[in-house]
């Protein structure tokens, strides 16, 4: 009986010297991806900060100094358009510093296992907005991966947009002061559309994605992609996909079950309109 006993008590140790240890190694895999993750919170560009002064003062701008402007600023040809209709590009340096601007990575909970990258006590200038355009960002990670974040903008001229937030949040309306506050985001635009049909697509979410629960297993089981006109559930770059796919465009690129937030940014269908905290030329 004693060796009976003695046996179950090695077994018993054994057993939790394991689970400790598997314990141990989660924690410590799981800590080196959160460091690895910290270390790509936000890109700076990889080349020299320059005078804008003699390309800003053109009457006309060529491509080469659209693509110029585009490497010092992080602004699309329809921002840099924008910006100048608006006061002759004045603001457009801001731009630039915000770019080139390095501050300091702090850390909000976004969900329970999901730190937001933020950049301490500093607000990101965000472009002139239109109906339609969409913001995605890598600055939330859970265990190392950078899942981010999407949103919909769904009135531009007061920077409203449709987001997917966390579980136990239904899809809501909000504000850019989410994305104005990370470590980095871009801004896209369906490219070679209509404003209308851009503020249709707008519309068509701000009423029939509004109030739906979250869940991050939309997409598998019994909760397909494609949920039509009333979806039961959503995320959120499911809600982005949702909205965009109703009018014939499927944004993700490799068509999986699920359509992430870096796959809205690797899309065809649109153009860049604003890069902040990412390289500009690779992007997410």
């Amino acid at each position: 009986m004693r060796k009976i006993l003695r046996l179950i008590t090695q077994i018993l140790f054994g057993s939790l010297a394991v689970l400790l240890a598997l314990i141990a190694f989660a924690v410590a895999f799981f800590g080196i991806a959160e460091a690895v993750a910290d270390n790509s919170a936000r890109t700076l560009p990889g080349y020299e900060r320059e005078d804008l002064a003699q390309t800003l003062a053109k009457e006309v701008w060529s491509e080469e100094d659209y693509d110029f402007l585009y490497h010092q600023t992080g602004l699309g040809k329809p921002a840099l358009d924008a910006l100048r209709a608006e006061d002759g590009g004045k603001m457009i340096p801001v731009f630039q510093n915000a770019l080139f601007y390095e501050g300091k990575i702090v850390h909000e909970a976004a969900a329970f296992t999901t730190p937001h990258d933020m950049l301490e006590g500093y607000t990101a200038p965000i472009a002139p907005l239109e109906d339609g355009d969409v913001i995605v960002s890598s600055s939330c990670h859970t265990f190392g991966w950078r899942n981010g974040h999407a949103a919909i903008v769904t009135n531009g001229a007061t920077g409203t947009i449709l987001e997917s937030v966390a579980p136990g949040f239904n899809s809501q309306i909000s504000s850019t002061n989410w994305f104005s506050h990370a470590a980095n985001f871009i801004v896209l635009r369906l490219k070679d559309r209509s404003k209308e049909e851009r503020r249709e697509i707008a519309v068509w979410a701000s009423n029939h994605l509004r109030h739906i629960p979250y869940s991050i297993l939309t997409g598998f089981f019994s909760s397909p992609k494609d949920q039509g006109d009333h979806p039961e559930t959503t995320h959120c770059s499911h809600l982005v996909w949702q909205a965009f796919y109703h009018f014939g465009y499927d944004i993700d690129p490799d068509g999986g079950p699920v359509c992430t937030s870096r796959d809205i940014a690797q899309s065809e269908y649109f153009e860049v309109i604003q890069v902040f905290g990412f390289d500009p030329d690779l992007l997410w």
